[in-house]
């Protein structure tokens, strides 16, 4: 529930913030429209490869 309520568009830069450190909110944030796009690059440009990856701790199976 956490993670679709951080893709809510509503959602201001600054609240987004702290989800994207948050391992359950993470992709969801990272997903949400409302996000800067600078912060969507800083993000893209921190993945090995251009692939982005979830580590194992937060894989769901």
């Amino acid at each position: 529930m956490r993670q679709a309520a951080a893709t809510n568009p509503g959602l201001s830069p600054q609240t987004l913030e702290p989800l994207l450190a948050d391992s359950h909110t993470a992709e969801g944030a990272a997903s949400n429209p409302a996000l800067p796009v600078p912060r969507m690059h800083a993000l893209v440009d921190r993945c090995p490869n251009g692939t982005a990856t979830v580590p194992k701790a937060v894989r769901r199976r």
